[in-house]
């Protein structure tokens, strides 16, 4: 039970994270959301295997913290290596046309 609660919450803390950190036009709608999922559930399941309590707040405090950590990286350096990927193909792009003869 306590592991529905642990997605749910990591979910919405993903979600929440698209909306609040700028350059969500360069990612996906559930990019964020989906990573706060993976990261949540599983340091819920490493902390567990620990041998952390599931009644304990720490399972909870580590891994929801990890959870904004992670989707907090994310949500800025995904942005910023789309731009740079994006720029590095327009530059081939355009030099391609630019060097191919004149028919």
């Amino acid at each position: 039970m306590e592991l529905v609660l642990v997605v749910t919450a990591a979910g919405i803390i993903g979600f929440t994270l698209r909306y609040l950190i700028p350059g969500r036009t360069w990612h996906g709608l559930a990019v964020i959301p989906a990573t706060g999922v993976i990261i949540g559930s599983l340091v819920w399941v490493l902390c567990l295997w620990a041998g952390f309590d599931r009644s304990s707040v720490w399972p909870w405090v580590i891994s929801l913290g990890l959870t904004v950590i992670g989707c907090t990286v994310l949500a800025i350096r995904l942005p910023l290596i789309r731009r740079e990927a994006d720029e590095e193909l327009w530059a081939t792009l355009t030099s391609a046309k630019q060097d191919s003869p004149a028919s």
